[in-house]
């Protein structure tokens, strides 16, 4: 079983080297390609932060929490933030070199966004190229800090992470910087579900896929749509986000082995998709109020 990234990214090894960390949690998104991660320092501590690597690319920051004051510098130009607010929002491009000083304490989701990655996204969606984004430094922004909550279970556990749902927020990341900070509405949605041959086409691949971490592009592609297309169409039709329903069957089949077999926990774990026990406790525990061992016992008595 495949699941998101779990191994530690270029961008994550960068960003611990840059803060003296020995590890940064971080997850990948291959379509579209992007790094999201997790910085977290409780403690009072100024950083002086060197320049990362020149590269066509942004950094989205969002703070989780109330955070330290920031002083960026970007060329001959510097940019000083006091106390940020839970939501806050900063953007930098990659291709000025920018450095900072960073006071924390500070709980922050990172995103690293190469140019070509929205440009890719702009091509699907049918919306202009963008070719900058512009934003506030430190203006509030509850989608942002809404797709970066979401994420966190991930980044806190990036071996646990499922494909589908991180490239799903993936494109609506891509979607939100877009149209609100670089200036692009794209194409108006249609409001369409799935025809009925690809809500089948879409539901046998997922079914028959359980154990292996299929992308989103992959269902996509087999639905002959766009990723954003086929995440809407497909909500559209079954009420249920892919990564959503993909979890149902999970759930399914895990009760459906906890009756009919004598697997142990660990081997219906990996054979349902979870990436280990603990996992497979977590979201059984969260959608029947239940153990698996205990739920197993219950109707075996």
């Amino acid at each position: 079983m495949t699941h998101a990234a779990a191994s530690p990214s270029r961008f994550a090894h960068q960003l611990a080297q840059q803060y003296g960390l020995d590890e940064v949690p971080a997850s990948r998104s291959a379509m579209p390609s992007l790094d999201m991660a997790r910085m977290h320092y409780p403690e009072p501590h100024l950083f002086v932060l060197a320049p990362l690597p020149a590269e066509d690319a942004f950094v989205v920051s969002v703070e989780l929490e109330r955070a330290g004051s920031r002083r960026f510098f970007h060329g001959n130009a510097q940019t000083h933030l006091g106390l940020l607010e839970p939501g806050a929002v900063h953007i930098a491009d990659l291709a000025e070199r920018p450095s900072a000083y960073v006071c924390s304490p500070f709980h922050s989701v990172l995103f690293r966004l190469p140019r070509s990655t929205m440009d890719e996204f702009a091509r699907e969606s049918g919306g202009p190229a963008v070719a900058q984004l512009h934003c506030t430094p430190g203006a509030s922004d509850p989608v942002l800090a809404g797709i970066a909550a979401a994420l966190l279970p991930s980044l806190k556990r990036p071996a646990e992470a499922c494909r589908l749902f991180i490239d799903h927020m993936a494109l609506a990341l891509c979607a939100h910087l877009a149209s609100t900070y670089g200036g692009s509405q794209g194409r108006r949605p249609v409001a369409a579900g799935l025809a009925p041959w690809q809500e089948r086409r879409a539901k046998e691949l997922l079914a028959a896929n359980l154990a292996r971490n299929v992308s989103l592009a992959e269902v996509a592609a087999e639905c002959g749509l766009s990723r954003g297309h086929f995440s809407k169409a497909f909500k559209a039709t079954t009420g249920r986000s892919p990564h959503a329903w993909l979890i149902e069957r999970r759930i399914e089949a895990v009760r459906g082995m906890l009756l009919e077999s004598t697997a142990s926990l660990s081997e219906i774990a990996v054979a349902c998709g979870f990436a280990d026990q603990s996992h497979l406790t977590r979201v059984f525990g969260a959608r029947t109020g239940s153990s698996p061992a205990l739920w197993r016992r219950q109707r075996r008595a």
